[in-house]
């Protein structure tokens, strides 16, 4: 295994959402309409970004720091 990682690989599966899709997406959730309520689902924004609803989720907890 070292010497899989010398060669450049770390392993795992990659990210669903990059930093920016992430940020965008808690923009898109915290958007609010003129009658004051969330302007986009999380189902919206999962269609939006091809990931499924529970990865949103996954990511819309403010004290989660945002990963590259």
């Amino acid at each position: 295994m070292a010497s899989t990682r010398a060669s450049g690989r770390v392993g795992g599966r990659p990210a669903a959402l990059n930093a920016h899709e992430v940020e965008m997406a808690r923009a898109r959730y915290e958007m609010k309409g003129d009658d004051g309520k969330r302007r986009y689902t999380v189902q919206q924004i999962a269609d939006r970004l091809g990931v499924s609803r529970a990865t949103i989720y996954r990511h819309l907890d403010p004290d989660k720091p945002v990963s590259a």
